[in-house]
This record gives C-alpha cells, structure tokens and sequence, in this order.
C-alpha cells in the first residue's frame, strides 16, 4: 500500500497533509456534546480537517484564520450538518470532509450553498484516510460552480459535482485572485434571501426537530424553514441544546422493541453486539471460503494467467470482462499485493454495482481486513427457523451522495451445506410493504438480495420457512 509521500508524488497538484494518533487523540477529546455517535463522529472528522487545514494555512502561508461564525458555535452546527466554513481574509473557504474513498463526485449539502450567511466562495472536497492517517483536498469548486453546474438531489438535500469539474490546484485560488481584483465576487451566485425567523412556528418545529433519531432531522421539514431555523444562531443553539438534553439514548427509544441495526455507525466499527465478524464466528481460512465463495473451489492459476487478469481490469474496456476478471482473481487465493491493488483500482473506478461487489467479495476472500472493500457482519439467528440453522449476513459499500450499497445473505450453519427448499428472504420498507424478495431453491447454499439506501432510511429483513418468520430491523 503506498505512503503518503508516494500518493503526493503521483498527485503533486493536490494537497495532502499527514497527521499523527495524537492529532486524532485531540480532535475526538473535545468533541463528545453530541446526541448521539452519528453527529459526534461527524464533529470527529470536521475538527481534524480543520486543525490541519488551518495548521498549514498558518504555517505555510502566514494566513489568519477565522472560523465561521465561531469556534464556540460549531457544536450547534456539526450536530446537524457536515462541514465547515473559515474566513481567509475577504474569502470563505467550506470544508466538506469525507471518509469515502470514491472521489469521483463532490458532495456538498445544501445549508452551504442555499444559506446567504453560510455560503462561501470557494469549497474544498477533503478525503480522510484513518488508517494510513492522511488527508488530502483533492479539488474545490466555487459556489457559482455548485450553483450552476452541480446537480442537486432534492431528497439528499445537496449539490454534487463530477471529480473533473474541480480545480485540483489550489494554488489556482491565489493567482486568480492576484490576477484579477474582483475574483472574489466572481466566485459568488445570486442567492434568495431567507425570510424572517418570525415567519415560522419557531416553537413548533424545535418540538419536532428535538425527537430522538439516528440521524441529523434535516430532512425533517421543507428546507426553507430548515434554513431560517438554523441560519438564526439562537434557534440554532436552542435545538442543539434540546438534543442533548434528551440525548437520544443511541437508538434504544426505537431499539429496545425492535433491536434495530443502524448500518451508519458500522461505517466507524461501532458494531450492534450480536453482529460479529465472520472471522471470529469461523476463524479465518473457513470463512474465506465458507462465506468469500462457498460455492466455488479454490483455483491455482499460473502467474502469466494472474497477470493477464490485473491487465484486463486496468486495461478493458468491457464491464463483464473486468467483472470476470475479479472473480477469477478472488477464486485464486493469492494475496499478491499486484492483485489487491487492481481489485481497489476496480472498486474505486466502476459505476456497476455487480462488479464492485464482486470486486469486494474478492478482496474478503484474499485480503478480508482491506477497508476498501467496505464492511460485512454475520448474526447467527440458530435453530429459530422451525429447527433449521441459519445465519444472516449484512455488506455494506459506501456510493456517492452518502448512499450505501447494501447485500445480504442467509447462510445455512451448523453441518447443513444447503438452505431448506423454499426459505424465503424479503426486503419491506418502512410502511412493511414488500420491495424485494427471494426463495431458495434445491440445492441453494445462500440466497441474496441486494439494493442501495441513503442515511436515514429504515427498512426491515424477513427470512420465514413454514409459517415461521424472523424479522431483523435496520435503519441507514
């Protein structure tokens, strides 16, 4: 895997800046005023982007820097909404951090761009890496770019733009503004003014937008209201107050009839205890090949045929080809680094979702702690399906726009190679209509749905065989 110095030289344009545990230590000590683990984390990854971000301003360019509208007033914000705004002289810069390793789209939600006193000239798409503990701001766009070119999701709430339409160079701000003396007013749309704070049942809404949930309550009410309720900082602070007050008991009013699952926090390994990993359920060598490709046999392939299957993935231009390429690669159990990295490069470079998840399935088999090939947890749910054993499996792959891709599995356990003829496994939304179903046939040793959700969706999982069903709840 390659270091930070060796990523810089193959992106000398972009930004990257190394930080170490004990920058990771002090950014998670003073954020913990949250309602709950998802906003906490959320306020986790902005504080380290914006150390560092202003460490190197300061230290690289003598720059002053301010944070918008305070540093005592990003609580109230990170508690609903990812990013931060910083003042640099006459410029706003907004820092929008993200975990994803899929940099081909800048996602920036909507208070930023639609806010008049939140709007900044330019925003910067910063990936954060944990694990090799780097950052990197990988391009920024200015609000008139959002505003004109960047697609906006009406149920996410945001605006979006493709990776090739960002500056990667922001050297690129400093001429620009050197060059020409109105470059600042240039970067900005035209943007509606807010109505009055008085123009909303103000009471009202704090009541609904101060409910326990999961997840930010942004899309709670029409976003025109949204905005005048947080745009003002005393309503803002007065809902951040009230969250924490009834400090949402981390799913547990929802949990504790349902047990529900909340797919987002396994994003940052906060894992439901009855989920584990399927190393620990099997050990390690088994569950390569019990859950990595419990249907196929392990295959030795020579290394011109492994070569010839890393060239097809970076090479062809035909999505089954790549697809059968990473499969074969999966079935061949080398954990050669040359194969890892063209299964990561397929992971990071394809928009089917068929071949990323067999991308995936391949790295599980062969490298089953990479993180890029997202996260999979198994629950045994034991002999409750009228004395059949069966465990379910949940994977998750993060998209772009925040969505998640989901699979699921049901496995037979104990000594049993194959599910029970005509167990079935469905999908219901959160009104309990059916979505997606299916039934394992004679012979079948899994079945599998799979499907794409975005934060804050709730659906739930029924597997039944003879009028016996067990039903698992699950919110994203």
């Amino acid at each position: 895997m390659l270091n930070i110095e060796q990523y810089s030289v193959i992106y000398p344009e972009q930004l990257w800046l190394y930080f170490s545990e004990e920058d990771k230590e002090k950014a998670w000590s003073t954020e913990h005023k949250y309602s709950n683990d998802a906003p906490r984390w959320n306020a986790f990854l902005n504080r380290l982007c914006l150390n560092k971000v202003t460490e190197w301003l300061q230290g690289d360019s003598g720059f002053k820097v301010a944070v918008c509208p305070s540093d005592e007033a990003l609580s109230s914000i990170w508690e609903v909404v990812n990013g931060t705004a910083m003042q640099l002289g006459k410029t706003r810069w907004i820092l929008i951090p993200s975990e994803a390793s899929d940099t081909e789209e800048f996602c920036v939600p909507q208070e930023w761009v639609d806010i008049p006193s939140w709007a900044g000239n330019y925003y910067l798409a910063v990936q954060i890496n944990l694990l090799e503990n780097w950052l990197r701001v990988w391009g920024y766009a200015t609000h008139q770019r959002l505003k004109s070119q960047g697609m906006y999701d009406k149920f996410d709430r945001s605006y979006s733009l493709d990776g090739e339409n960002l500056i990667n160079d922001l050297n690129v701000i400093w001429v620009k503004q050197e060059l020409s003396p109105h470059e600042t007013e240039a970067t900005l749309a035209v943007i509606e003014a807010l109505p009055q704070v008085s123009t909303i049942p103000v009471e009202q809404l704090l009541e609904k937008l101060s409910q326990p949930s999961p997840y930010s309550p942004r899309r709670e009410i029409p976003f025109t209201q949204w905005a005048i309720l947080i745009a003002d900082d005393q309503c803002r602070q007065k809902l951040y107050e009230r969250r924490q007050e009834l400090l949402v008991q981390p799913t547990t009013i929802k949990a504790s009839a349902k047990k529900t699952v909340n797919l987002s926090k396994w994003l940052h390994n906060v894992f439901e205890d009855s989920w584990q990993s399927i190393e620990s359920l099997f050990g390690t060598e088994e569950a390569k090949l019990a859950f990595g490709f419990r249907d196929r046999r392990i295959e030795k392939y020579k290394f011109e045929v492994i070569k010839q299957l890393i060239d097809q993935i970076y090479t062809s231009r035909d999505e089954e080809q790549r697809k059968q390429a990473a499969e074969k690669l999966g079935k061949s159990g080398t954990g050669d680094q040359n194969v890892i990295a063209a299964l990561i490069h397929l992971l990071n470079t394809t928009d089917d979702q068929e071949t990323r998840w067999t991308a995936a399935e391949s790295l599980w088999t062969i490298d089953p702690d990479n993180p890029v090939a997202g996260i999979k947890r198994i629950t045994d749910l034991g002999m409750q399906l009228a004395g059949n054993p069966v465990a379910l499996m949940v994977g998750i792959l993060p998209k772009p726009l925040h969505k998640l891709a989901i699979l699921l599995r049901v496995y037979p356990m104990g000594s049993k190679n194959y599910l029970p003829e005509a167990l079935q496994l469905k999908i219901l939304d959160n009104e309990g209509d059916l979505f997606l179903e299916t039934q394992a046939r004679k012979a079948d040793n899994f079945i599998q749905l799979k499907f794409s959700g975005s934060p804050g969706d709730e659906f739930s999982i029924k597997i039944g065989i003879d009028n016996v069903q067990i039903t698992e709840y699950f919110v994203i």
